[in-house]
């Protein structure tokens, strides 16, 4: 119990902006019902009055305090909350109790006096909130109704942003850094958030891909604020070695965005076909799950994938599917069905247990007269290699470039690349290198193969791919306009490949 008061008393100067009580406590309050949507919980600060002229000499009065713990961030209850009053005249006196499901909580025969109330929840430490508490006066004896909760989203924005610009944007991301193997993290944690803003300047239309870091706490507690509301953020935790996958994240039209981010490691295993050889990630995680539509059918022989570390499966009965050997940590899960819109959502792979997840597919609706059509995974990695062309950042070499070309080596297609040196290698081979970050000399690219960044030290890229498996480039000279999945700490730009074997012309 003293554990607990160590936890709570220090923080009494900055407890009355986070947890206080949503009406004053020197009376017989009604409990009120939860707000509705519309209406922000803005619950206003405690009446501290003098006590002693409500306490008879020789006979203590005796309250029942009871009240719901209310998440003003998710708009919700917040079910499981620790409720601690430790006496503010002996803080050896600790009085503790626990949310139910409903977030209702109650402490019978309660001294009336002034008290420290503080709240303990994950999602208080995932806040950044941990250890805060507010002075309450319980003036009265009999019922007494203490709603209590987290700040508002202003609140939080005010005590979290408080090194923002004003008109700069209002969202907030926020959440920990975890490891997936449950383990301490490996050293100094970073989140890597990269999104599209769209500005109007002289009546052009202007994109930018803004690349933000945050470094989260020792405790890995991180915090960014100035995001726009809506956007899709493109996301990457690491600390030391290790790292979760590439994720969007919608932040939400309120501003605040809550997500944990795992982290663990991975080994790169290189698988070969006919289409050519490729790299992917391994690890000991597994992942179950049903992907069914929206009224709740099972969806039969939907295909599933994570991109980033090439696992695959297909639903089965029931629309279960299983994905074994995976890396652990935060990855993105992709499900498609024939006649459903795809999906893609984030899903933690945590530690050697069976992590699992439920996917609903939009259907789509019929516009149009059936038509026959041929899609495959190259579909997929097109899209993704277009959208990436339109932002105008880096150099793209498609699949009719590359026939055209007809190149002997990947080295002498990337000589067209602005920002590229080919220099003589090993074994009559060529070296590609870049100029490092801040004009540093040469070095050696990053390579992602089909998505995943592949290890090629000396830069003799020909040693990896042939050339003719190749069916679309993209070189990256700069950090600034690299895409956060295509990026890594080797302080230069990276080439991503797309392989599988060329399709033939179509017949004219």
């Amino acid at each position: 119990m003293q554990t607990i008061l160590t936890r709570l008393l220090p923080c009494v100067a900055a407890a009355s902006l986070l947890f206080v009580p949503a009406a004053s406590v020197d009376a017989q309050v009604k409990k009120p019902a939860i707000p509705p949507k519309t209406t922000p919980v803005v619950p206003p600060k405690p009446v501290v009055a003098d006590p002693a002229a409500a306490i008879p000499a020789g006979q203590p009065i005796l309250a029942h305090v009871s009240g719901m713990v209310f998440d003003s961030l998710a708009y919700a209850p917040l079910p499981g909350a620790t409720v601690q009053f430790v006496s503010a005249k002996d803080p050896l006196k600790v009085r503790s109790t626990q949310a139910d499901s409903m977030g209702r909580y109650a402490i019978d025969s309660l001294p009336v006096g002034i008290y420290l109330v503080g709240l303990v929840h994950t999602q208080i430490d995932r806040l950044g909130l941990d250890g805060m508490a507010t002075p309450v006066n319980v003036a009265a004896g009999g019922e007494v109704d203490l709603p209590l909760g987290l700040p508002s989203p202003d609140a939080f924005r005010a005590t979290k942003c408080t090194d923002q610009a004003p008109g700069a944007p209002t969202g907030v991301f926020v959440g920990m850094v975890r490891s997936a193997r449950g383990q301490s993290l490996a050293g100094p944690a970073r989140v890597r958030v990269q999104y599209t803003e769209t500005t109007v300047n002289s009546g052009a239309l202007e994109r930018r891909r803004p690349l933000r870091t945050v470094e989260a706490s020792s405790t890995g507690a991180f915090t960014l604020c100035g995001l726009p509301p809506d956007a899709v953020l493109t996301t990457r935790a690491y600390a030391g070695s290790d790292s979760s996958g590439v994720v969007e994240l919608r932040v939400p039209t309120s501003g605040i965005l809550i997500r944990d981010m795992y982290i663990g490691s991975a080994e790169r295993v290189v698988t070969r076909s006919e289409s050519g050889s490729s790299t992917v990630l391994r690890g000991d995680g597994r992942l179950r799950g049903i992907v069914r539509d929206t009224a709740g059918r099972p969806l039969i022989g939907a295909r599933v994938s994570m991109p980033g570390n090439g696992a695959e499966g297909a639903a089965t009965g029931g629309g279960q599917f299983q994905l074994d050997s995976l890396p652990g940590g935060t990855w993105m899960l992709e499900a498609r069905a024939v006649g459903f819109q795809p999906r893609r959502v984030a899903v933690d792979v945590v530690g050697n247990d069976i992590s699992m997840t439920e996917i609903s597919l939009d259907a789509v609706a019929p516009t149009v007269d059936t038509v026959r059509v041929r899609a495959d995974k190259w579909s997929s990695q097109m899209a993704g290699f277009e959208q990436r062309r339109k932002f105008g950042f880096g150099h793209f070499f498609d699949e009719s470039f590359l026939e055209k070309r007809n190149a002997r080596t990947i080295a002498d297609v990337l000589r067209q690349a602005p920002g590229v040196s080919i220099n003589p290698g090993m074994n009559g081979r060529d070296q590609v290198t870049m100029r490092g970050v801040n004009g540093a000399g040469k070095c050696v690219p990053a390579v992602f193969l089909d998505g995943v960044n592949t290890q090629v030290t000396d830069g003799i890229i020909d040693n990896v791919v042939n050339q003719p498996d190749v069916r679309a480039i993209e070189v990256y000279t700069g950090i600034g306009g690299t895409p956060i999945e295509f990026q890594t700490r080797n302080g230069c730009g990276s080439v991503v490949l797309w392989t599988g074997g060329r399709r033939s012309p179509p017949a004219r």
